[in-house]
């Protein structure tokens, strides 16, 4: 006999924007974990100078905001960006290759900006 409890079913699921959704850019991320979550802190560093111009600039990290997110959550976070992260790295390969065939340059004389 098989019950509802055995029979996996996916629900669909519909995406809605919250009233108060907002939208960073960030240029780095800083956190970490306690025993029951993991919490991530988005951040944005700048240069300021002084008025003074012999004055060294002063590097300002400024965090524009926070994620707290169960471990469950956070190791999907990772599975799903690291899926994101590879399908970009191949876009951006394609696109380098079509480049070079294009302006007809041999790619294997070409310096590899990416690293």
């Amino acid at each position: 006999m098989v019950t509802a409890l055995s029979t996996k079913k996916r629900l669909p699921v519909k995406n809605k924007y919250s009233d108060d959704f907002i939208r960073i850019y960030a240029t780095g991320v800083l956190g970490g974990f306690s025993a029951y979550d993991f919490r991530f802190s988005f951040f944005n560093d700048s240069l300021k100078q002084s008025e003074d111009p012999a004055a060294s600039p002063t590097a300002v990290r400024e965090i524009q905001g926070e994620v707290v997110m169960t471990h469950l959550a956070a190791k999907q976070f990772r599975d799903w960006l690291n899926r994101k992260i590879d399908d970009l790295d191949k876009y951006i390969a394609e696109f380098k290759k079509l480049s070079k065939d294009e302006a007809g340059e041999s790619s294997a004389n070409d310096p590899d900006i990416y690293g």
